[in-house]
């Protein structure tokens, strides 16, 4: 619901499609990079929460970081990181509710 309300008063418009689409070809190698290192290291890992929350910061930030440095005018980057920051909180209090 704020989301929609963000979209409304920045003048987001609507994505096309249903999948995210990055502004780059980089972006898209980079973060295929970092969900297979993901991946493997869930093998690895006992605790998989405290990695499972890296992951989302460290690909949100990184994809939040390219929509401001080449679609800055677009104003997508504000959403990218109003929904890290929901993620991170709904995984860290998760976390320690558990």
């Amino acid at each position: 619901m704020f989301e929609r309300w963000l979209k409304k008063k920045l003048m987001i418009g609507k994505s096309k499609g249903h999948f995210y689409k990055g502004v780059n070809k980089y972006q898209k190698w980079i973060e295929i990079s970092v969900l297979i290192a993901f991946l493997i290291l869930i093998w690895f890992v006992v605790n998989t929460i405290p990695l499972l929350i890296g992951y989302f910061l460290i690909s949100l930030s990184f994809r939040a970081f390219m929509e401001w440095k080449y679609k800055r005018e677009k104003k997508e980057y504000i959403l990218t990181l109003y929904s890290m920051f929901i993620y991170l909180f709904v995984l860290v209090t998760g976390f320690y509710l558990i």
